[in-house]
């Protein structure tokens, strides 16, 4: 998927919602290129979610 992704829309960031306590995904979204982006932490649909991301826009300097 992260590579289709890089190839189809090279622009836009690549985000995985994970639950905290799903180790096996938190492991596949590691190994996809993905970095834990704690900031984006939230409640999901159906509970809390841990964010995985890559190619995020870098905050503006302040």
């Amino acid at each position: 998927m992260t590579t289709w992704a890089s190839r189809n829309v090279p622009d836009l960031p690549l985000i995985a919602r994970v639950r905290p306590a799903n180790t096996a995904s938190q492991r596949v979204a590691i190994r996809a290129g993905l970095t834990r982006a704690e900031h984006l932490d939230g409640t999901g649909y159906d509970g809390h979610d841990w964010i995985y991301a890559a190619k995020l826009p870098s905050e503006p300097s302040h």
